[in-house]
Order: C-alpha cells, then sequence, then structure tokens
C-alpha cells in the first residue's frame, strides 16, 4: 500500500498520520540513532524542560538540529521541533483530544471575555494534541508549500522557577512584561497543517510559539494580544535555527491560537462533554489470541486508528426562532436571516463574600437556523 498517498491517512492528526505513513515511530528512532535517547529521556516528561531548554543542555541535541536536519542559521527550525514534540507526546501515553465540528462551530462563534483571568487558559494534560475539527478556515503557513488548513496543536505546559534560563532573552522580559525574581508558566504550541490538497502525506506545515504568563489574573486576551505583537519582533526569533516570521503568517497564527485557548477554557468547564473513543486500544485486544491470517485483517486496520477523548456536542443547538415567525394568520413579519447570536466564557463568582470563582459559558444560539443549518449532520461519535 502507498501509505504516501493513502486518503484516509492524510485526513489523520500529525501524530497518528506520521507514525502510520513511517510504519515506525520515527521521533523515536531519529534520537536512538544519534545516540542520545538515554539522556533525553528523563526529560521528555520533565515538567521544567522546555524544548528550549533540552535543545540547549542535553547532549548532543543541538548537534542533531544542526547536522541532521540541516536548519541552524536561519531556517526555521520546524522539522526538529515537530520530532521533539512527537516524541514528548509519546512519552505522555499519546493523549489526543478530537473536537466535534459542533462544538467548533460554537466556539467559533464565542467570544474572549475582556475579563477572563489568564489563569484559565491552562491544559489538563502537561502535554497534549488538541485535534480541531474539518473543514476550517484556520491556516498555517509553509514557504514551499504555500498554505495548509489548520489540523491541530501540539500543547505543552511547563512550570519554571524564578531565575530560569528562560529569562535569558532581556528583550522579551520587557516586550512581555517578565519579571525574572518571579517564576512563571510556560505554554508551548506547536501548530500543524494537514497534508491534505497538497504532495503527499508528509506534505504538512507547522509553526510553533511560546506563551509565558506570570500573572495568573491578568486578562487572557491582553496577554494573547502582548505575545502575538511580540511575534511581530524579529528579536523574538533570536535563537539559533529560528527565522522571523512574516507578518502575514503572525496575522495567520492569531485566530488559531484564540481558537485554542478557547478549546482550553471548554476543557475546564465542569460540566464539559467527554467521550473516550478506544479505537486503537480495541483493536489490539482483537488481536491477541488471534491466528496470523486473522490478525493480519486487524493489523491493516491499526495504521489509521487511534485512541482519544472527543469533547464537546455530537450535534448543534437547537435552534431559536425569532418572535413572531409562527402560525397564526397575524401582521406578516420580515425574514430574518439565519445567523449565530454569539456567545462568551465569563468568570463566575461564588461562595463566602464571592471569594472563590469558576468559568462558565454562555453558549453561541443558532437563530432561525433551518435555512442555513438544517442540512447538517453531525458526525456521531461511538464508545468501542
Amino acid at each position: 500500500m502507498d501509505r504516501l498517498n493513502d486518503a484516509s491517512l492524510m485526513a489523520r492528526p500529525h501524530p497518528v498520520r506520521i507514525d502510520a505513513v513511517l510504519d515506525q515511530p520515527m521521533d523515536s528512532l531519529v534520537f536512538e540513532t544519534a545516540g542520545v535517547m538515554p539522556a533525553l529521556k528523563p526529560y521528555l516528561t520533565d515538567g521544567r524542560a522546555t524544548t528550549e531548554w533540552i535543545l540547549k543542555h542535553v547532549p548532543g541535541m543541538y548537534e542533531i538540529a544542526e547536522s541532521h536536519f540541516g536548519l541552524i542559521g536561519g531556517a526555521n527550525m520546524g522539522s526538529f521541533i515537530l520530532t521533539m514534540v512527537r516524541a514528548r507526546l509519546r512519552a505522555h501515553g499519546d493523549p489526543i483530544v478530537q473536537v466535534t465540528p459542533a462544538l467548533q462551530a460554537m466556539l467559533t462563534e464565542t467570544d474572549l471575555a475582556a475579563e477572563l483571568p489568564a489563569g484559565f487558559f491552562r491544559s489538563p494534560y502537561p502535554m497534549v494534541y488538541i485535534e480541531l475539527a474539518r473543514p476550517n478556515t484556520l491556516q498555517v503557513a509553509n514557504k514551499v508549500s504555500g498554505l495548509h488548513e489548520c489540523e491541530g496543536a501540539y500543547i505543552g505546559t511547563y512550570e519554571l522557577p524564578a531565575g530560569h534560563g528562560v529569562f535569558h532573552n532581556a528583550a522579551r522580559n520587557r516586550a512581555l512584561n517578565l519579571d525574572p525574581a518571579k517564576p512563571v508558566r510556560v505554554i508551548e504550541v506547536v501548530i500543524t497543517g494537514s497534508p491534505i490538497g497538497k504532495a503527499n502525506a508528509l506534505d504538512d506545515a507547522s509553526q510553533d510559539i511560546v506563551l509565558l504568563v506570570q500573572d495568573e489574573d491578568e486578562c487572557l486576551r491582553a496577554v494573547l494580544d502582548r505575545h502575538i505583537a511580540w511575534f511581530h519582533d524579529p528579536v523574538a526569533y533570536a535563537h539559533p535555527g529560528m527565522a522571523p516570521l512574516d507578518p502575514d503568517d503572525v496575522a495567520l497564527v492569531k485566530p488559531v491560537i484564540e481558537q485554542l485557548a478557547k478549546v482550553l477554557l471548554y476543557l475546564n468547564l465542569t460540566d464539559a462533554e467527554k467521550l473516550r473513543v478506544t479505537e486503537r486500544s480495541d483493536l489490539l485486544e482483537k488481536i491477541r489470541g488471534l491466528g496470523p491470517k486473522k490478525a493480519a485483517k486487524f493489523r491493516r486496520r491499526m495504521a489509521g486508528a487511534y485512541d482519544r477523548i472527543v469533547i464537546g456536542p455530537a450535534a448543534f443547538p437547537e435552534p431559536e426562532e425569532p418572535a413572531g415567525t409562527g402560525g397564526g394568520g397575524g401582521e406578516a413579519h420580515r425574514s430574518i436571516k439565519a445567523h449565530w447570536r454569539r456567545g462568551h466564557f465569563r468568570t463566575i463568582r461564588y461562595g463566602e463574600a464571592l471569594s472563590k470563582r469558576r468559568l462558565g459559558w454562555i453558549k453561541p444560539v443558532l437563530v432561525n437556523a433551518g435555512q442555513a443549518f438544517g442540512g447538517v449532520k453531525a458526525k456521531a461519535y461511538v464508545v468501542r
């Protein structure tokens, strides 16, 4: 089978697609062949070892980035970063969160409220891959192959102490209002673009972004806007192997980061809908005890199978009809075009003297949606 041009594999998210197409964990193979895996392995799940720190301090890693990928000195080090985050996701047990089409549509029509604190922008996993629903309008740029539809992102979180090496860049500290004498929460986001419509299943795109948060009570939108402004500055890419983002590419990054922020906010809701799909685990269980011929049938299906947590409703909410549209022979009313009434996340104060807070979501509403959304069928998810 030509896995490079297998349409079903091209539609899989990056961590699944890479393993399936290459028929092996390429990230592990690269680091084991280079002889750095024994030194690297303890840091793959280390909550204080950012990718930047690993590159600088784990013996042999800088040399891999420089010689194996040949990208130090001008080009974007996307291949190295992707290999690193794929290895880290594997070390954490491959947690993948898949967003339903209905939830993605609702989050797209949801605003980030001005008073929402940055503390709510927090992943429940130290390392996770967020798979966005497709098709969508979000894009990732590749200098060679052009624009790719965004398929999702790796998100890693690190809690770093005061005085950590992450504060080495004085210009970044000033631009992001960082105090080296205080601890910082680092969120590494590696956005991936789908190969659909491109040359083959490995013809994808990526963009890596680092967010740093010190004041958990600061407005989340202000934090994100400050980082986006920093990404426009060539000084942001002063460390080896990174090239400045084109202003047009920064414009593409902003809506992706905001959508991912809303996904993480949703995950922090107490009533978030979650469904565990154990597709790969179930196939492995079926293979156990089978003879070679029967087992081979299931192994062929293993290539693109993966376990994940599906979040969000399986269907769009019931539409709301505008007042006066019902029957009854009254005065004819002007036809109202189908539209979303936008939603928003908000902070809810509760407890004694309203000292506690939790996240709430006012969901967007489909108004007069029959004409536009009546034919939409949400994907059904079942537990296997």
